[in-house]
C-alpha cells in the first residue's frame, strides 16, 4: 500500500494561513489520522477514501484551539498518517466486548506511521495575511497596531518572531528632555543588540517607562517617546501624563496577552431582581439577585487603535487587574463597535463588561 501527503505546508506558517483541506491519497480502504500539538496529540479520526482520496478540512480551527488551550504563540505542528494494521477477514482481527470488529492502525507504538508532514512551526493568528507567513512575521511584531500610548506608570508587551542566527539592527530610539533644555529634543540609542536568538524563537519583551528612563541614564530627563525597531519591525511608543480609567488585559490575535489603557467614561448600572412576601403585616424580599454592569464608552480613538481594541471586545480571554495584584476575568457584552477611516469622524467603541464571577471588587 501506499499512502501520501499531496498537501504542502510552510515551514513557519500562520494558523491562519493553513490550507483549508488536506488531501491525502492511499489505496488503503482507510487511514488514521493523528494531529499533534509538540508532544501532544490533539485529534484523531478515522477517514475513508473517496477516489482514492482523503480530505481532512478545518485543520485550522483544531490547531488554533489547541494553541490556546495550551497557552502557546507558536508550537512544532506534527501530522501521522496510519494504514490499518489487520482487517476483518484474517487472523488478526480483533473484536470488543460487545462484538464489534476493532481495526488496529499502529499508532499506540506498534508501527511506524505510513505518512508525516513534520517539521512544521505553527505561529497562532487569527487574521489573513495578504503575504506568506515567512514574509509577514519578518515585518511585523505580533500584534496588530503600529504604536501604542502608555501612562508613564504602565508598561507595553511587545513580541515579535525571529529565526536562529538572525542578524540585523534592533535598538529602541528614545526621545527625551531635561530641565535646563526644556525646548530641546535629544536622542539616545539603546542597543539590544544585533542578535535575538540562536533558535527559531518567540521573543517577549515587557518594557515600562522607568526601563527607558534608566537606559537614558539621565535621572531628571523626561522620556516623550520611543521607536522601538527590531529588525525590519518597527513600532512607536508615546507617553503621556494622564492616568489611564480602566485597564483590562486580553489574549490578542496572536494568543498574546497585550495591556489596552483606557480613558473613557465608566457609568455603573446596578440591577435588583427579587420577590415580595407578606408574612402577617409586614412585607419582606426574597430570592434577590444583583447584577452590577459597567458600562464604557472610549476617548476619541485613531482607527489604529480602534481596530487594536475592537479585538478585546472579541477576545476569548479579558481580564480587569485589580489594585492586589490579581487578575479578575470578565465579560464583554453589548458591543457597539462602528470604526470608520473618515478624517472628520470621531470614533469611539462602546461595551459594556461585568465580573465574570458575578461578585463585585472594592
Amino acid at each position: 500500500m501506499a499512502t501520501t501527503v499531496n498537501t504542502n505546508f510552510e515551514t513557519t506558517c500562520l494558523t491562519s494561513n493553513l490550507p483549508e483541506v488536506m488531501e491525502i491519497e492511499t489505496d488503503a480502504a482507510r487511514l488514521e489520522v493523528n494531529i499533534f500539538i509538540g508532544n501532544v496529540k490533539v485529534f484523531k479520526s478515522v477517514y475513508y477514501p473517496f477516489n482514492s482520496l482523503v480530505s481532512v478540512r478545518d485543520i485550522r480551527s483544531i490547531i488554533e484551539a489547541a494553541l490556546f488551550e495550551q497557552h502557546l504563540v507558536m508550537a512544532t505542528l506534527k501530522i501521522e498518517v496510519y494504514e490499518p494494521k489487520n482487517n476483518v477477514t484474517n487472523t488478526q482481527t480483533v473484536i470488543d466486548e460487545n462484538g464489534n470488529y476493532v481495526m488496529t492502525f499502529g499508532s499506540d507504538g506498534s508501527a511506524s506511521p505510513d505518512a508525516t508532514v513534520e517539521d512544521v512551526k505553527v505561529v497562532y493568528c487569527r487574521f489573513k495575511t495578504g503575504s506568506s507567513s515567512s514574509d509577514f512575521l519578518r515585518f511585523h511584531f505580533l500584534t496588530t497596531r503600529k504604536s501604542a500610548l502608555l501612562p508613564r506608570n504602565g508598561k507595553i508587551t511587545i513580541c515579535n518572531h525571529t529565526q536562529g542566527y538572525v542578524m540585523g539592527t534592533n535598538l529602541a530610539r528614545i526621545y527625551y528632555s531635561v530641565p535646563w533644555s526644556p525646548g530641546q529634543m535629544l536622542i539616545y540609542n539603546w542597543d539590544f543588540g544585533r542578535m535575538q536568538s540562536t533558535t527559531e524563537a518567540i521573543i517577549t519583551s515587557n518594557k515600562t517607562y522607568d526601563d527607558f528612563k534608566n537606559a537614558v541614564n539621565e535621572p531628571s530627563c523626561t522620556v516623550h517617546m520611543v521607536e522601538y525597531q527590531i529588525g525590519t519591525r518597527y513600532f512607536n511608543i508615546f507617553f503621556t501624563d494622564e492616568k489611564a480609567t480602566d485597564v483590562f488585559t486580553f489574549v490578542n490575535a496572536f494568543n498574546i496577552e497585550e495591556t489596552a489603557f483606557l480613558f473613557n467614561t465608566t457609568t455603573v448600572k446596578t440591577e435588583v431582581d427579587r420577590s415580595e412576601a407578606v408574612c402577617g403585616n409586614r412585607m419582606q424580599f426574597y430570592d434577590e439577585t444583583v447584577k452590577v454592569k459597567h458600562e464604557v464608552e472610549t476617548a476619541p480613538l485613531t482607527y489604529d487603535e480602534a481596530m487594536w481594541l475592537n479585538q478585546m471586545l472579541t477576545s476569548k480571554l479579558v481580564k480587569h487587574p485589580m489594585e492586589n495584584g490579581e487578575d479578575a476575568e470578565v465579560l464583554i457584552s453589548d458591543i457597539a463597535s462602528e470604526i470608520t477611516n473618515a478624517d472628520k469622524e470621531l470614533i469611539r467603541l462602546k461595551f459594556s463588561w461585568k465580573y465574570a464571577d458575578g461578585t463585585e471588587w472594592i
